[in-house]
C-alpha cells in the first residue's frame, strides 16, 4: 500500500486574491531552542502546544483513513524540546490517555504508523554526546509507540539511516545496546551518500534490524547493486510475515541533468515508480511511504498514473 508522510493537505484558494495555496490540516505547533532558553515559554503553553499535536494527530487519523490511506508516517516533532524540558510536560496522564486511544484506533483500523527521527539521529556518530542524543531521542519515539500500545516490532518502524561514513563496526555495536523497545522497532534506511544498501546488509546480518529500501537514495548510491538486487535483498531483511517498508521520490523532471544538490531533492509528484517497486506494489507485497513535497496529492495522482491501489 501507498503511504504519506507527516502532512495532509488541501489546496484552497485565497477569497480575495483568488490564488491558490496549499494548507497542512495537521496544523503541527512547533518551539524555538532559543527562545525557550531565552524563558519566552511558560510550562502552560509548552503543555498546550504537546496536547495540541497529539489531540490533532487522532483527529486527523480517521480523516487520513477515510480517504483510503492505512500507512502514515507520524512527525518525529510531535513534542518539540522534549530532551530539554521537564519530562512531565510530556509524560502525564492526559497525554498518556490521548495516545493510548490513538492506538487503539490504529490498531482496530488495520493502520501502519512509523516515524522519523531527523537527521541529527546518529549511532555511528564518534561523539559521545551525539550517540547519546540520539539514544534520547530514540527512547522518546519508542515510548511515544509503547503508550499507544503498538507492538514491539518494525511493522511499526522507527527508521533512521546509518550516519556517519565508515563506521559499521560503531552502528552494530550501539544498535546491539538499545533497549528492547527501540531495538525491536529499529530500522535502517539507505541514504545518498554514507550507506548503500550494500553497506546496511552486514549490519542486518550482525543484528537483525530490517532494511527500508529508498529507491530514489539507491539512484545516486548503489553500491555495487542493481535497483532489482537491492529491493530484493532489502525485502529479504523482513522476516516474521511482517511486508517490507521502503520509500519513493524522484527528482524533479526540470532539473534532471542538474547537479548533485539539485537531482536529490524530492519533486512536488511522483512521475516514475523503478520497476521492482512498481510490481511489489501492485501485488501488495511492501508498502511504500511517498516522499513526494505534495503528500496526499501525490499519493492520489500517483495511485492513478501507475495504476497501485492504496
Amino acid at each position: 500500500m501507498l503511504g504519506v508522510c507527516c502532512h495532509w493537505i488541501e489546496k484552497r484558494v485565497k477569497p480575495r486574491s483568488g490564488a491558490e495555496e496549499i494548507v497542512n490540516l495537521m496544523d503541527e505547533k512547533t518551539l524555538q531552542l532559543g527562545r525557550w532558553k531565552d524563558g519566552k515559554y511558560t510550562d502552560e503553553l509548552i503543555r498546550g502546544v504537546y496536547k495540541h499535536n497529539i489531540q490533532n494527530l487522532a483527529a486527523m487519523l480517521p480523516v487520513i483513513l477515510s480517504n483510503g490511506i492505512r500507512l502514515f508516517r507520524i512527525s518525529s516533532a510531535l513534542f518539540p524540546l522534549a530532551d530539554q524540558v521537564d519530562r512531565s510536560l510530556w509524560d502525564n496522564d492526559e497525554i498518556r490517555a490521548t495516545l493510548k486511544s490513538t492506538g487503539e484506533f490504529i490498531k482496530s483500523s488495520g493502520m501502519r504508523v512509523s516515524t522519523h527521527p531527523g537527521q541529527f539521529c546518529v549511532l555511528s556518530s564518534d561523539s559521545d554526546r551525539v550517540v547519546d542524543n540520539a539514544v534520547t531521542e530514540l527512547a522518546m519515539h519508542a515510548w511515544f509507540f509503547d503508550q499507544m500500545g503498538l507492538d514491539e516490532s518494525p511493522f511499526y518502524a522507527i527508521n533512521i539511516h546509518g550516519g556517519k561514513a565508515d563506521r559499521t563496526s560503531q552502528l552494530i555495536e550501539r544498535i546491539e545496546s538499545l533497549s528492547s523497545n527501540i531495538r525491536s522497532r529499529l530500522t535502517l534506511e539507505n541514504d545518498e551518500n554514507c550507506y548503500s544498501l550494500a553497506d546496511l546488509l552486514p549490519v542486518h546480518e550482525r543484528t537483525g534490524t530490517s532494511l527500508v529500501f529508498d529507491s530514489h537514495h539507491h539512484v545516486f548510491n548503489e553500491g555495487g547493486l542493481s535497483m532489482s538486487d537491492a529491493h530484493n535483498l532489502a525485502c529479504a531483511t523482513w522476516t516474521g510475515g511482517i511486508k517490507p517498508l521502503q520509500h519513493i521520490s524522484n527528482t524533479s523532471p526540470d532539473v534532471m541533468d542538474g547537479s548533485f544538490t539539485e537531482r536529490r531533492k524530492h519533486s512536488d509528484m511522483i512521475h516514475y515508480v523503478p520497476e521492482p517497486q512498481l510490481a511489489a506494489l501492485r501485488d501488495d507485497t511492501i508498502d511504500v511511504d511517498v516522499e513526494a513535497k505534495h503528500k496526499n496529492l501525490s499519493v492520489f495522482q500517483m495511485s492513478k498514473d501507475f495504476q497501485i491501489p492504496l
